[in-house]
């Protein structure tokens, strides 16, 4: 049966959320600096979306709709958008199901309900952070590769060619799709486009811009894509620095989370009692949730701080 302070643990953790989010969110956009950079980097892209294909692969829906298809794309796993959803609804059925079912408990079913459907978006952000470290190390070589195949009098087509034959992963999977595109007939306009939203890289995005440009007026692309190889290693060199100099507060950060986790399980092994008597108090359910709540702001928290846009 649901008492009535099952009902206020789960309306005051849903206001709680709501609220911590729209602070989040808002925090967000009045500390993004580089909004308008972006804006301006993808300007020579927006209006430049001719492609029917390109438009049925990324509709153009609600912002949440577009990250969620920019983190299964940026993931590299080889399934759609459609797949990713039914996984990410299944996860969530599974995490709601399971403790109803066995703890008979609607409010550990919640958590479980949110629990299930972040683990598969978690996932492909890990993937997608690899994947986008593993673009941003090999980028500069890529981009000088490239200057010089142009430089030596070989088409886009050709310099694409040697790049996907001569870099590794995921750089070369990319460069291997243009390719293939451009020999099916594709405009070079929307393969470009595509390559931008798979490579979300500063750089390549001013690259893909100055092909465009080139594709219309001409230009000198290979000394365009030497200058941006510079800037793309003085961007990797500065990333490691501050990875570096962050290192301390990421560990603390971890530690102390896994340290509050690990003393929980323990109290729980040692002393069951002290946290079934806390379970069942009144207070105690909603006082976990909010524990847990500013656990995840505070993470949230620090790693925006540590997070530098350069």
């Amino acid at each position: 049966m649901i008492t009535a302070e099952t009902i206020m643990a789960i309306l005051s953790f849903v206001a709680v959320t709501g609220i911590v989010l729209a602070v989040a969110l808002l925090i967000r956009d009045l500390r993004r600096p580089d909004q308008d950079v972006q804006r301006r980097l993808d300007l020579g892209l927006r209006g430049l979306q001719s492609d029917p294909a390109w438009k049925r692969t990324y509709p153009k829906s609600g912002r949440i709709d577009q990250a969620f298809y920019s983190l299964i794309e940026g993931s590299g796993r080889k399934i759609d958008q459609q797949t990713a959803m039914a996984i990410v609804i299944g996860f969530a059925v599974i995490g709601c199901a399971a403790p109803l079912l066995l703890l008979e408990n609607l409010l550990a079913a919640a958590a479980g309900l949110l629990l299930g459907a972040m683990l598969p978006i978690c996932w492909w952000g890990y993937w997608r952070a690899r994947r986008l470290q593993a673009m941003r190390d090999n980028l500069p070589e890529t981009l000088d590769l490239l200057a010089d195949s142009i430089r030596a009098g070989q088409t886009l087509e050709q310099a694409s060619g040697l790049v996907a034959q001569s870099v590794p992963a995921p750089l070369n999977e990319e460069f291997g799709y243009c390719v293939s595109q451009l020999k099916l007939g594709h405009p070079p306009v929307a393969v470009m486009e595509r390559m931008a939203w798979r490579i979300p890289l500063p750089e390549f995005k001013i690259f893909t811009t100055a092909v465009v440009v080139h594709q219309q007026t001409g230009g000198n692309l290979s000394l365009l894509a030497h200058r941006l190889a510079g800037s793309a290693r003085d961007r990797q060199h500065f990333h490691g620095h501050i990875k570096a100099v962050t290192a301390a507060g990421r560990f603390s950060v971890v530690g102390m989370t896994l340290g509050t986790l690990i003393a929980l399980m323990v109290l729980a092994g040692i002393r069951p009692e002290y946290l079934q008597d806390f379970l069942n108090h009144r207070l105690g359910p909603p006082l976990l949730l909010m524990a847990g709540v500013l656990l995840v702001v505070g993470i949230v928290w620090v790693w925006q701080t540590l997070k530098v846009r350069f």
